[in-house]
């Protein structure tokens, strides 16, 4: 049976399989995903509707379920290895009810059916990215992401999808959501990606949150219709 590792509250089982030495050392000494433990307390409320692209270890959802108090939670998570790990993480903190959910999400102009994920060790190197070597490549389920906004009801996306942010908000039907925190990979995007990722998100409303962003951790929150009109905008 593996050990337990734990950071910000949140038991982490130290399995080998899937928790590699350098994550563990990074989980031990409270590094691990710290822009977002840091970050999210300032925007995230307990009545939120959460969706996760990218769901890693499972450990932020795991964090704004317990200590922020979130309980509407889905976890859209490409490599299926992770996704019973996820399940495990979510039983080891107590956490019930949050869907955890095996697909790659596509913007309004991807074609639903399956894609091939080219999983790598470490695993946060795993992407739809065939360029560079990888362990396997599994066929992952491809589902539009307004689709899933709609059902869930979301207001709030978190991303983490080591590069599939470049395209992902081009057309992009982001109706219901205020807060978008996303996670940049400028070595994977550069920055005419970059560039994709603030263009698309203005051209739907968003604006960038200085106050919560930190690095490649960026926070983006909807612009109030009204607030829009007065400015000139339509």
């Amino acid at each position: 049976m593996s050990d337990m590792l734990e950071i910000a509250g949140v038991r982490i089982p130290n399995d080998p399989a899937i928790v590699t030495p350098k994550i563990a050392e990074a989980i031990r000494k409270g590094r691990y995903e710290k822009d977002e433990v840091r970050a999210t307390p300032k925007f995230i409320e307990p009545g939120d509707r959460v969706i996760e692209l990218g769901a890693g270890l499972g450990f932020i959802s795991s964090y704004i379920a317990t200590a922020l108090g979130v309980r509407d939670i889905l976890c859209v998570e490409a490599d299926p290895t992770l996704c019973a790990f996820i399940a495990r993480v979510h039983a080891e903190n107590g956490i019930e009810g949050v869907e955890v959910k095996n697909a790659v999400a596509l913007n309004d102009t991807g074609q639903p059916g399956t894609l091939p994920f080219y999983v790598r060790d470490p695993f946060w190197s795993s992407s739809l990215d065939g360029d560079t070597p990888y362990v396997r490549v599994v066929e992952v389920p491809a589902l539009p992401l307004s689709g899933l906004i709609r059902a869930f009801r979301a207001n709030t996306l978190i991303v983490d999808i080591e590069g599939g942010e470049r395209d992902l908000f081009r057309d992009l039907d982001l109706t219901g959501i205020d807060k978008i925190f996303l996670e940049i990979h400028t070595r994977k995007i550069r920055r005419i990606g970059i560039k994709l990722c603030f263009d698309a998100l203005s051209a739907a409303g968003f604006a960038y949150d200085q106050q919560a962003s930190c690095g490649g951790s960026v926070l983006f929150r909807r612009i109030p219709a009204g607030q829009l009109r007065q400015a000139g905008f339509t």
